[in-house]
């Protein structure tokens, strides 16, 4: 009976064992290198900030670790990536650009926010050289792709109070504004009344 048993013992620790385990850093991604039409669908590691489990966008900052379907890794910088998407923890899709055509500089990879019909609004990430923090900057630019607005995200309310200030109704707006949702309506309001 205790040889029974060990013999499915063993057999049961085996099958549970030898299961490849999902590896829960990578999330799943298709993207386009700027040198090719064609979305490469893989899973991108992530960069989290606190763990790895989480998604940051910490993971389009830096050289990139990606597994395709074999398990092959390869290392894509992004500044040769020209879209990609990647499938969070909560299924959430998070998409970013490359920034050549969108910005008068590159940039590297940009989220968009808004492209409207006389004004788009970007997103992008900045990392100074040997400094921990990550910093989020805001670009709005114009239909001619003139600068209108580029800074850091957390400082943009002065800055967007003199762009509308021929507009009070969107200055009261402003004031009350506190997510990146209530800047956003306020920029598809603006967009509506400028020429």
């Amino acid at each position: 009976m205790k040889a029974k048993f060990f013999i499915l013992f063993s057999l049961f620790s085996m099958l549970c064992f030898s299961q490849e385990k999902e590896d829960k850093s990578f999330f799943p991604a298709e993207y386009v290198l700027k040198n090719s039409n064609d979305t490469i669908k893989a899973k991108v590691r992530n960069m989290g900030k606190f763990t790895n489990k989480k998604y940051y966008f910490a993971t389009v900052i830096f050289k990139m670790k990606m597994k395709d379907a074999d398990g092959n890794e390869t290392w894509v910088q992004p500044n040769d990536v020209q879209y990609i998407k990647i499938t969070d923890e909560n299924k959430i899709k998070h998409e970013y650009f490359a920034s050549t055509g969108r910005l008068p500089t590159e940039e590297g990879l940009i989220e968009i926010l808004y492209e409207g019909k006389n004004i788009n609004w970007y997103k992008d990430y900045h990392n100074a050289m040997l400094d921990y923090n990550l910093q989020v900057r805001s670009y709005l630019i114009d239909k001619n792709k003139k600068v209108i607005y580029a800074g850091f995200f957390d400082r943009s309310k002065g800055d967007l109070k003199k762009i509308l200030k021929d507009y009070p109704d969107l200055l009261e707006n402003l004031k009350s504004a506190k997510t990146e949702g209530d800047y956003l309506k306020i920029i598809r309001l603006y967009d509506a009344k400028i020429n």
